[in-house]
């Protein structure tokens, strides 16, 4: 299933649960409250840990970047280096 929509299947469920053993509808919040907390709490973590996986998968793309510019760096000083070889050689 579609990591996406696991939340959205997990909060209709427990909503739906909820809602079908309210007595009343005057009541049906209070008796909704321990589910939504869960339900508030779980979303909470799963936000936490894909801002988590996003900020780790941004600083290893930076650090790649660097890593890309440093190495075209050095090509271009080989290049210009070989270029100045041939430019004396002749």
């Amino acid at each position: 299933m579609n990591a996406f929509r696991l939340p959205l299947l997990l909060a209709a469920v427990l909503l739906a649960g909820c809602a079908a053993n309210a007595v009343a509808p005057v009541d049906s919040a209070d008796a909704c409250k321990p589910e939504t907390d869960r339900l508030n709490a779980q979303l909470a973590a799963e936000i936490a840990e894909r801002q988590r996986i996003s900020r780790a998968a941004n600083r290893r793309e930076a650090a790649l970047r660097r890593q890309l510019d440093a190495l075209k760096s050095i090509e271009r000083n080989i290049l210009e280096r070989e270029d100045r070889v041939r430019t004396e050689a002749r």
